[in-house]
């Protein structure tokens, strides 16, 4: 189903949260997006849970790793023909015990790079009582997150088309919105015309993101 997905979206860039896995064949990789070359960086699952892959595009994008952290991967991508360079955060977050650790991240990635990013993924927080079907949230972990939204002038491009991204797929689901995409002003100003998209969450408990710049297409 995904390897469909990166396929019939014509995905420029690629990134995959939760892969469990600690590192990947290159037939593998070359499943993923037929003929086209990729670049693919792998943060390796620590444990059982986490694991993130991310690609994009050679043919249209240069790109290298700057930071592989505990939660996250950042990579500085340059588009080849405008020479426009940005940073792409892609996160995926931890488990409750962990979410101290996952926001000071959060603002270490932000500190080291001051211009166009965009930062996408499973950040396992809500931001308002209206981003979870039974409106039960921590509003400790609400505030602070919303601290670094607004503390790093972050704009969310927001999926129009769905109001939840996970399911807790039980009998009585509970759903919230836990995925998301941010990206900075300068970012924003660069693709004023960029939308996201929910597509359906079959097989995953997850809703896959599309990003539409209107050049380019991005999938987590």
């Amino acid at each position: 189903a995904l390897i469909g997905r990166i396929r019939s979206s014509h995905a420029d860039i690629v990134g995959i949260i939760e892969t469990k896995k600690e590192a990947f064949t290159p037939g593998y990789l070359r499943s993923l997006t037929s003929n086209i070359p990729f670049h693919w960086f792998c943060l390796p699952v620590k444990g059982s849970a986490g694991g993130i892959l991310v690609g994009c595009n050679k043919d249209k994008f240069s790109a290298y790793v700057c930071d592989i952290l505990d939660f996250s991967i950042s990579i500085m991508i340059k588009d080849v023909k405008t020479n426009f360079c940005w940073k792409l955060v892609v996160y995926g977050s931890p488990y409750q015990e962990g979410k101290l650790d996952f926001l000071k991240e959060l603002h270490a990635t932000m500190q080291k790079w001051q211009g166009p990013t965009m930062v996408a993924g499973d950040f396992n927080l809500i931001r308002f009582a209206k981003d979870k079907s039974d409106s039960v949230i921590n509003y400790r972990w609400a505030d602070a997150f919303n601290e670094w939204i607004h503390k790093w002038a972050l704009v969310e491009l927001h999926a129009g088309n769905i109001n939840f991204t996970w399911t807790n797929r039980q009998d009585r689901p509970i759903l919230a919105k836990i995925d998301r995409v941010f990206v900075s002003t300068d970012w924003e100003q660069t693709f004023p015309l960029a939308r996201v998209k929910g597509l359906d969450r079959f097989p995953s408990d997850h809703n896959l993101l599309l990003v539409d710049t209107g050049d380019n297409v991005f999938l987590w």
